[in-house]
């Protein structure tokens, strides 16, 4: 048994020995696969993780981990975990699909779906959460900004994480003149989004020639389309440009691609499809985070002392 007060020093060996269970996971069990997390087994897992949660507040004073789990000798240690692996997936060329690719580490390419990523993840949130519960019930008004803090980091991750399943891309290939109804999904298959897009004319300009070069460089391309709503009835004349993406019935619809054969005479352009319902959820909690920021700059901020008359 481990010597209280638990200092970093456990919190740097239970986060070790998490990654080291993820391994163990990984090996045995495989990527971890999300689609299984899917609406609504998602609100069902997130309606038991709270019940969790205020059980283990409720047992802090039997269970010397579930108290030790609200000070910095718990946090501080698995955020550098999970910022460590968030840094290799930054720096890691990330693949959803199997198979070989330019780049591929074998795990490390596929670091949202690596055991050790998301247990890092689920241990700060567990951690997050319980020091969420503290604040709310021991409110005071000089502690809204650490409330803020932990709450918001609270809400964005489980809105990142519960919500990814649910998250969709898909891929709408239209040519010059014809109206599309169907989109091609990650595995292969092909669904209909409730939208169809009609594709008007493709854009496309390019850079002047430069000196010995062979091909003159894209400059910009983009699809004048009109979007029809299944359920609402709607027609939508637009525009999409790169980075300028039309939202419509939930959905972002991106310029994605076009016929890069046929360049300025391309008559295909091929339109990416995203919706993220959660999306909403991890907005929240960032400006939540934004905003106890502030009002922990604004309190700690140092008042001026007042003249003694």
């Amino acid at each position: 048994m481990w010597k209280k007060p638990w200092t970093f020093a456990e919190g740097f060996l239970i986060g070790g020995g998490l990654l080291a269970v993820g391994l163990l996971l990984q090996v045995v069990l495989g990527p971890v696969q999300w689609d299984l997390l899917a609406w609504p087994v998602n609100i069902i897992l997130l309606v038991l993780f709270l019940v969790m949660l205020g059980i283990m507040y409720a047992l802090r004073r039997k269970v010397y981990l579930f108290e030790w789990m609200m000070h910095l000798g718990a946090a501080v240690p698995a955020l550098c975990y999970t910022l460590g692996l968030t840094i290799i997936m930054g720096l890691v060329a990330q693949y959803d699909g199997e198979g070989e690719a330019p780049g591929r580490i074998p795990w490390l390419s596929q670091m949202l779906n690596f055991w050790p990523f998301v247990l890092s993840y689920v241990w700060l949130t567990v951690i997050a959460g319980l020091a969420s519960i503290n604040h709310l019930l021991r409110f005071r008004l000089k502690e809204i900004p650490f409330l803020l803090n932990h709450l918001g980091l609270f809400v964005a991750l489980i809105g990142g994480t519960l919500g990814s399943p649910d998250k969709q891309e898909l891929l709408m290939t239209v040519n010059e003149g014809e109206t599309e109804w169907r989109a091609e999904t990650e595995s292969g298959g092909f669904v209909e989004p409730g939208i169809a897009i009609e594709l008007h004319d493709f854009i496309m300009e390019e850079y002047p020639l430069q000196p010995g070069a062979r091909m003159r460089m894209p400059k910009r391309f983009a699809s004048e389309v009109t979007v029809y709503t299944q359920s609402g009835g709607r027609i939508i004349n637009a525009v999409i440009d790169v980075n300028k993406p039309l939202k419509v019935e939930g959905w972002k619809i991106y310029q994605y691609g076009y016929d890069e054969q046929a360049g300025t005479e391309s008559q295909v352009s091929i339109l990416q499809l995203v919706k993220d319902p959660w999306i909403v959820v991890v907005y929240i909690g960032i400006y939540m985070m934004l905003a106890g920021a502030m009002l922990l700059f604004f309190f700690m901020a140092p008042r001026p002392k007042r003249k003694e008359e």
